[in-house]
């Protein structure tokens, strides 16, 4: 079945398309719609969908290039946009899929609630949640060097309190609101002024609940590692060059690290099952990705990824990904630097072809966030997988400077410092 112009305007107005074989340049549009705090977030599908819980992708204008939509397992896909969605080029929702296409007012999470709780639940209607670390509401306590702070976040049902040992008393933390829309679940987060001394922190529901006591003392490290260091001086090989739809969340620590010294990387993870994935790093060391179907969210929906072993590089690197050997790649630049406190480094990926994305640790991955250029006020809305993976597109080489907000306009860190550099294929 061929879809026609008609058929894109009805799945623009809700309703659902099952079909066989489509192919179609027609698009969708509402040139009325208007989204303030997206500045023109413009994005690209390109990829198989297999997984039936249905996967949905936002943005200004949306392009839907060669993508699949599998049948035999009932995958599902949604496209909201609030300027237009383009089917461009190959489109095929085999029998069995679905697969809907909207135009909305607004992208969710981007019209900022300002105070969207501020009289948290009484004591007395809280029952007491388990913040241990790495525990269920995946708590991460740190510092920042920017706002010269302890700063903390989670995720749980009811608002918290936190004591910094020798600094403060018991506190209740910050609601921001629900961790993804709809959720009763909240993001809570706290910064204290930063008093000099390494301190520890601990977390409570109320009084009379278990208290839980970080694993590690905390402190701002002031060294923020920014210059670019590390990279090869060496020729690196030649690439084929490939461009795939697949994101990379890069899981790093600089936590008192100086700039001379092979810095680990835990993981690279990929956010789908890619066949034959590979990484080599800096033109020489090589890594498989694996399949990774350990249950990292609470409330992001989980799905099987792929994940590297771990490797100590210099700061900055370079690797090549490929699923075929290397007869083809994809070369990124690898930029790393730090926020001033344990997990909390900003890692930037920056393909052959000037295609950004970051990584930032010190926000809850399991939550929407919002990157903001803080010169332009352009906005990036996180990958759908990850909620601390930010797609910025295409950027000329260059420094540029971001602040980390909740989707619902809390800003998290104003000073997240992403340096663009393409890396040559030849």
């Amino acid at each position: 079945m061929r879809v026609l112009k008609s058929i894109i305007l009805l799945t623009a107005l809700g309703y659902q398309v099952q079909a066989q074989s489509t192919l179609s340049e027609a698009k969708a549009q509402n040139n009325e719609a208007q989204n303030m705090a997206v500045s023109n977030q413009q994005i690209e599908v390109s990829r198989t969908v297999d997984d039936p819980n249905c996967q949905t992708e936002y943005g200004n204008e949306v392009n839907v290039v060669n993508t699949v939509i599998k049948g035999s397992s009932e995958a599902c896909l949604e496209i909201k946009a609030t300027e237009y969605i383009d089917l461009d080029e190959f489109f095929d929702s085999e029998y069995g899929s679905s697969f809907d296409a909207q135009i909305v007012s607004e992208i969710p999470g981007t019209n900022p609630d300002p105070d969207p709780n501020p009289d948290p639940t009484p004591d007395t209607e809280k029952q007491c949640e388990d913040f241990s670390n790495h525990g269920p509401t995946n708590p991460h306590l740190y510092a920042n060097f920017s706002s010269n702070s302890f700063v903390g976040n989670l995720i749980s049902k009811y608002t918290p309190e936190y004591k910094i040992e020798g600094l403060t008393d018991w506190k209740l933390m910050t609601t921001a609101g629900p961790v993804i829309p709809n959720s009763d679940i909240n993001y809570q987060y706290y910064q204290e002024p930063y008093d000099g001394w390494e301190r520890n922190t601990l977390l409570r529901t109320k009084a009379g609940c278990p208290e839980y006591r970080d694993v590690r003392n905390q402190k701002v490290y002031t060294n923020t590692l920014e210059e670019w260091y590390g990279l090869p001086t060496y020729s690196m090989p030649s690439i084929n060059p490939s461009t795939k739809d697949y994101y990379i969340m890069v899981n790093s620590e600089l936590e008192g690290r100086p700039l001379w010294n092979d810095i680990p990387v835990y993981n690279l993870y990929a956010d789908r099952n890619i066949a034959n994935l590979n990484v080599r790093v800096n033109g020489r060391d090589f890594y498989g990705f694996e399949t990774y179907s350990y249950p990292l969210f609470q409330v992001r929906p989980n799905r099987d990824m792929m994940v590297t072993p771990s490797f100590s590089v210099k700061k900055d690197f370079i690797v090549d990904i490929s699923d075929d050997g290397y007869q083809t790649a994809s070369r990124y630049t690898v930029y790393r630097n730090y926020q001033g406190g344990h997990w909390s480094t900003v890692t930037t990926m920056t393909r052959h072809d000037g295609r950004v994305t970051v990584s930032a640790q010190g926000i809850n991955w399991d939550t929407d966030q919002l990157l903001v250029n803080v010169s332009t006020g352009q906005t990036y809305y996180n990958i759908q997988q990850f909620g601390n993976v930010f797609d910025l597109g295409y950027l000329p080489d260059g420094d540029y400077q971001f602040a980390a907000k909740t989707y619902h306009g809390h800003t998290i860190n104003n000073r997240v410092i992403v340096k663009v550099k393409r890396p040559a294929i030849n």
